[in-house]
């Protein structure tokens, strides 16, 4: 799976991201024959690079008729795992709170979105997310994307998290209203000018426990818009183009993170959904390492971090293990000490 680029793309979604529509249908006793039916098959191919919306959507609807059920989006969403969002869940790791995993997603979503823009609009006293989905035939499609998201934040804040109401711009039915009004335990309202989730600014700096984490990790990933940008479809690039994205996407990665603590090749690979000795090997046919690239992404925060903390703490938010490693290599980038460089910065 890897990040990819072209003049034009096309609004797609990962097949990971499409593939859990499947699988929880399958688990509610549909036959997958059945579900995929007048679905084109890279919407139900893992090994695919990527599922177009429009397919992403057909089997959303495709949930919706089986079921008959004119909220299955927001059924799906209460059913988010973690390991449907690779990249962004990766991302969120080593977030301390609900605010900087909101600002990991933004930083993110301009490189790696395209079936929908994510906004977020601070007031006084609340946020709100809008999404602005690409696609007409929205409703199944942004009910999953606010139902995934809120039930990631429920699973980590627990009665701490107030939500203060949800709009969508579709029409709701009375029923409806009332099953999503029960859940999200807040206003609910349809046909609103835009699709949004609205809860307090004291959400945001709630630290998230050792614990949490691990459902954390799929918080930015709640919606597969924030996972990555696509090719056109049909856009097939040449092998060395491959190889580029692939260090693009690792650079991307790594810009990201809020520290580099255990930043591995490892957890990278995991990330775009390959294993680290392939990525390994993409990354040297494009003329680089994974330890050349975390080196770079050290030495550009590397400034900003000398004025701001000690050294040894430096050393830490760089992901080195010891300070003395961070020295050798400190050293061999710029033949001199960190402490005689930290003075001569903060001078």
């Amino acid at each position: 799976m890897f990040l990819l680029f072209c003049d034009k793309p096309m609004p797609s979604v990962s097949p990971p991201y499409a593939q859990s529509i499947v699988n929880y249908l399958v688990s509610l006793g549909f036959n997958e024959i059945e579900i995929t039916t007048q679905v084109s098959a890279p919407a139900v191919s893992p090994s695919s690079s990527r599922v177009s919306m429009q397919d992403y959507v057909s089997l959303l609807n495709k949930g919706a008729l089986l079921t008959n059920n004119s909220l299955f989006g927001f059924e799906l969403g209460k059913h988010i795992q973690a390991k449907d969002y690779g990249v962004l869940g990766y991302l969120v790791e080593s977030c301390e709170n609900l605010a900087q995993a909101i600002q990991a997603l933004t930083r993110f979503d301009a490189l790696v979105a395209n079936i929908g823009n994510t906004t977020v609009v601070n007031e006084s006293t609340n946020v709100h997310i809008n999404w602005k989905p690409k696609s007409d035939d929205c409703k199944q499609m942004v009910l999953r994307n606010t139902t995934a998201w809120v039930a990631t934040v429920y699973k980590i804040l627990g009665q701490a998290c107030q939500i203060h109401a949800i709009t969508f711009t579709f029409p709701l039915s009375v029923r409806e209203r009332g099953t999503l009004e029960a859940w999200f335990n807040c206003d609910v309202m349809g046909e609103a000018d835009t699709n949004a989730i609205i809860f307090p600014q004291s959400l945001l700096h709630i630290p998230f426990t050792s614990e949490n984490r691990a459902m954390f990790s799929a918080l930015i990933a709640v919606t597969e818009t924030e996972l990555r940008r696509c090719y056109q479809q049909g856009n097939s690039p040449g092998e060395t183009d491959v190889f580029e994205h692939i260090r693009v996407s690792v650079e991307a990665l790594l810009k990201a993170q809020p520290t580099l603590k255990e930043c591995n090749q490892q957890r990278i690979a995991s990330a775009l959904f390959i294993s680290p000795r392939t990525l390994q090997r993409k990354l040297k046919l494009s003329g680089t390492s994974f330890q050349q690239l975390l080196n770079d992404e050290r030495k550009c925060r590397l400034d900003e971090l000398l004025k701001h903390h000690s050294i040894a703490d430096t050393a830490d938010l760089l992901g080195f293990k010891e300070q003395s490693s961070f020295t050798h290599a400190f050293k061999k980038w710029y033949s001199t000490t960190p402490l005689r460089y930290q003075k001569q910065l903060v001078k």
